[in-house]
């Protein structure tokens, strides 16, 4: 569901599909293995960061990310499943054989009907058993397709596209109820641009060489599961170029990632009946009827000019043609949930072609993913917390978000750029920061949904009915405030300016990002870098916008938000000149809020460091020669180490808002006067931003 727009992610890694890890083992597994051998440590003892990453024969000051994980680079090849390799799939690969067990024994355990157990064994089991799959085949569809062909005219499309949202196939646009920002005590319904087969607009417009490979890969893809399906075609063009056509259209009239970026622009509240009349061939209000939803006085659209050129689409392309697309986009919603064959067609365009990926993986790793991607992903999180949580890590970091809350509070008040009044609504909001740790505080209710063993397709379909009208029945209810947006497993962390909440999932609370065992350098560097940069994404230039009660309002003077460009400009320019291959660079708007929190999350995890060294005789050793502040940088760094195909970074690069792991490192450290200080990083070294283009921000 497109709700998820409004949260500013630590990491997508999970969300992009990309941390479900192959079995492949390499040195960093065993590194890890030995590091956990000795993971209770000494009376008096605590664990130091792995120094065995480290290239020593760069110097820090010319390169520090190869200097810190070097080693680890060239020791670790990306296994052949796999797209990259990093801290978050090692750990997301320790997880998921704790989750394959799990599984694995609610798939051969009788339960009771409703349970977590029943729910999560029943789908893993229908996912597991492509043999029923394959005989079950692709007619499970074509009772779907059949609604499609009996379109007769506009207003039958338009139900059967409500039938089509209803089941999640992003047809046209994309309908959710989430809530208002301006008025954040109210859900409402919005309407947002949708309808791509392909990550962005870019992708149908670039003219590169690679672009144009990328779209001709594409068409063929949608070629070949058409040739799957005995489907009437046109007189005019065949199905696989009139698909293609119609989402070239949308296309055309999408807004970009960097647009998405603007609430404010991506904030137009209309009135329904001023919605119907200008948008005629969207039949609002029979469309929501068919969805269900009543009473529905207003609509905020995102994207105005998408949703104008969406009707005009409707009203001059032929019914057959839009009746082709639609059947495009049910096939390509439901080819994973089908058979064999056409999911390995789904791997081989989306993962081969878009990130490089050899083979796909495991069918077990493959079957976690589905599980936790559906909207039963909670009753898996409910049963890994059980048993792999510690509740002595959820008060370890409830102290650390303690320390750096209060480490940024004092540092909101030494701002030069920040007026006093300014300083004590930024105050304001930090002070209500909400914070969840570890998993909900009441598990989901999933009894109106149904799960069972009678076919795999069967449970994906009712299982994303239940998501969607879990969703749209919200409208009209109390904001629930004890809502997650992910499941407790996902190694993964996030804020959501609606509710000014940071959210710290189970997943993410372990080794290597935390251990009750690690020294404080260790773990204020890492789990510490994690906290403070959800509490800067509250004040981001995105997060910024909102107050401390979390609704879309301006609370800077003019003069504030002056000066806090300029220095997030500063940032802008620096990320666009790190070129990541031959012509390819990192998009610095595209990127900016989540730069700014790498850089405010470090700066104030160091300084709350600092202040943990004041109380702990054990954070001042020398330790290999380092300097518990040189060590507290080099743990930073080797979160971020990672090694990724060529085309998963370009596809990263054009789409994702958090940038390559190398430059979230030499980046945010290049404009840190106490790294500089650690590292005797003088004027002149690459790794030192020449003082006119720092940009201190937090």
């Amino acid at each position: 569901m497109k709700n998820l727009q409004y949260l500013s992610f630590f990491s997508l890694a999970l969300l992009a599909c990309e941390s479900q890890n192959s079995a492949h083992k390499t040195k960093e597994t065993e590194i890890v293995e030995n590091h956990q051998s000795v993971e209770t440590p000494k009376k008096d003892s605590l664990l130091s960061l792995e120094f065995e990453y480290m290239d020593t024969t760069v110097r820090p000051q010319d390169d520090f990310y190869e200097f810190a994980c070097g080693n680890w680079l060239k020791n670790n090849p990306i296994p052949e499943e796999e797209s990259r390799w990093s801290s978050f799939n090692v750990l997301s690969d320790s997880n998921n054989n704790v989750l394959h067990k799990l599984l694995e024994k609610s798939a051969s355990t009788p339960a009771e009907s409703g349970s977590a157990s029943q729910l999560i064994g029943d789908y893993y089991a229908t996912f597991m058993d492509t043999v029923r799959r394959n005989e079950q085949g692709i007619k499970l569809l074509e009772p779907e397709l059949e609604h499609i062909d009996k379109i007769q005219n506009e207003e039958q499309l338009i139900k059967v596209l409500a039938h089509l949202h209803d089941i999640d196939v992003n047809a046209f646009h994309q309908i959710y109820v989430g809530i208002d920002a301006m008025v954040n005590t109210k859900y409402r319904v919005h309407i947002w641009q949708g309808g791509l087969g392909l990550p962005n607009k870019d992708y149908y417009f670039k003219d590169d060489e690679r672009s144009k490979k990328v779209r001709n890969a594409y068409q063929e893809y949608i070629s070949t599961l058409f040739s799957k399906f005995d489907l009437p075609g046109s007189t005019k063009k065949p199905n696989d170029q009139i698909a293609y056509y119609i989402e070239t259209k949308l296309a055309e009239v999408s807004k970009g990632p960097v647009e998405l970026r603007d609430p404010i622009a991506n904030y137009n509240k209309t009135a329904s009946g001023l919605f119907n009349a200008s948008y005629p061939h969207l039949h609002w209000d029979m469309y929501l009827k068919e969805r269900g939803l009543t009473n529905v006085d207003s609509v905020i659209i995102g994207q105005p000019l998408f949703i104008g050129g969406l009707d005009k689409l409707l009203e001059t392309e032929s019914l057959e043609d839009l009746k082709i697309y639609l059947k495009w986009r049910l096939i390509s919603s439901f080819a994973t949930a089908l058979t064999t064959d056409l999911d390995r067609e789904h791997f081989k365009f989306y993962s081969g072609v878009l990130r490089g990926t050899k083979k796909q993986k495991p069918l077990w790793k493959r079957g976690i993913a589905s599980v936790t991607n559906s909207s039963i992903g909670e009753a898996l999180g409910e049963a890994f917390v059980k048993d792999n949580f510690s509740e002595d890590a959820k008060r370890k970091i409830t102290e650390m978000v303690e320390n750096i809350t209060l480490v940024f509070n004092e540092r909101i008040e030494d701002l030069d750029w920040m007026s006093p009044e300014t300083k004590v609504k930024a105050k304001e909001k930090l002070g209500t920061f909400v914070r969840k740790l570890g998993f909900p505080d009441e598990w989901k209710d999933y009894s109106s949904l149904t799960i069972n063993r009678d076919s795999y397709f069967g449970n994906v379909v009712n299982a994303r009915r239940f998501g969607v009208a879990e969703n749209l029945n919200k409208l009209g209810k109390e904001i629930d405030r004890n809502e997650w947006g992910m499941v407790p497993h996902i190694v993964n962390a996030y804020y959501n300016p609606l509710l000014n909440e940071i959210v710290f999932p189970a997943g993410i609370m372990q080794k290597p990002f935390f251990s009750e065992h690690y020294e404080d350098a260790v773990n204020y560097a890492r789990m510490g870098a994690v906290i403070g940069h959800e509490l800067t994404h509250g004040f981001d230039d995105k997060g910024s916008m909102y107050d401390a009660n979390g609704k879309l309002n301006n609370w800077w003077t003019p003069e504030d938000k002056k000066k806090f460009d300029a220095k997030t400009q500063k940032l802008i320019d620096q990320y666009n000149t790190f070129e990541v291959l031959e012509g390819v660079f990192v998009n610095g708007e595209l990127t900016l809020g989540e730069n700014i929190a790498d850089l405010g999350g470090l700066t104030i995890a160091y300084h709350a460091f600092e202040k943990a060294k004041e109380n702990n005789e054990a954070n001042n050793k020398v330790i290999r020669g380092y300097t518990p502040e040189q060590r507290f940088f080099i743990a930073f760094a080797h979160v971020w180490k990672n090694n990724i195909r060529d085309n998963a970074l370009i596809t990263r690069v054009t789409t994702d808002p958090h940038s390559p792991g190398k430059y979230r490192v030499n980046g945010t450290l290049s404009n840190m006067p106490e790294f500089f200080e650690a590292f005797d990083v003088k004027e002149g070294d690459p790794m030192r931003q020449p003082a006119d283009k720092i940009a201190k921000i937090w």
